[in-house]
């Protein structure tokens, strides 16, 4: 690398991973191959839309690439080849807050109640922080965890979701270690208007 200083500092950052143990969810530790491949030329190509409706030339071998990681996803989710063909999947790589965007907007109208954890506690930006999007667009009601155990307080949840009736309650974290009970937080969503549930 001609810029030693900056080879320098991505080795004082392989020593530093290697040196600790990260806990963080949204940070994986990736394959020679897997970064091999993210340093390979495809880091020049630009691929917007769709394989076969791009929106210029030059995308023939993206194409390729995306079809083949397509198939391979539908080939580790979908068992049977004659489901594979009722499925579609989209591996463009996004990251987390686009995509909870995209699923908040096609789900809940804006201005109106969505319920996750609070971000001192575990939870994410994207679950209506104030410097996110979302928390302009949505009205967020927060739960977090019990401050004696450091665990989701499912009956407070319970009670938040039946006094603030939210449109959703979202049930994935950036920082929360334990088992999830997404049945209880499920539950707790369809039966926010429904007094006979609880």
């Amino acid at each position: 690398m001609k810029d030693k200083e900056i080879e320098r500092l991505i080795q004082l950052e392989e020593k530093r991973q290697r040196g600790v143990i990260n806990l963080i969810a949204s940070e994986n530790y990736t394959s020679q191959d897997i970064l091999k491949a993210l340093g390979s030329v495809f880091t020049n190509k630009y691929a917007e839309g769709y394989p076969g409706k791009r929106y210029y030339g030059g995308n023939e071998v993206v194409d390729k690439i995306e079809n083949l990681a397509k198939e391979r996803a539908l080939k580790l989710f979908i068992r049977q080849l004659a489901d594979r063909k009722k499925w579609s999947v989209n591996v463009q790589p996004y990251s987390g807050s686009p995509a909870n965007l995209a699923v908040y907007l096609a789900l809940v109208p804006i201005g109106q109640k969505i319920m996750g954890m609070s971000l001192s506690m575990g939870g994410h930006l994207t679950h209506g922080h104030k410097v996110s999007a979302t928390g302009k667009l949505w009205n967020w009601v927060h739960f977090g965890v019990s401050k004696k155990t450091e665990l989701l307080d499912y009956d407070e949840i319970r009670k938040i979701a039946r006094r603030e009736k939210p449109k959703m309650i979202v049930a994935g974290f950036t920082a929360y270690s334990r088992v999830i009970d997404f049945k209880k937080l499920r539950k707790f969503a369809r039966s926010a208007r429904r007094d006979d549930i609880f």
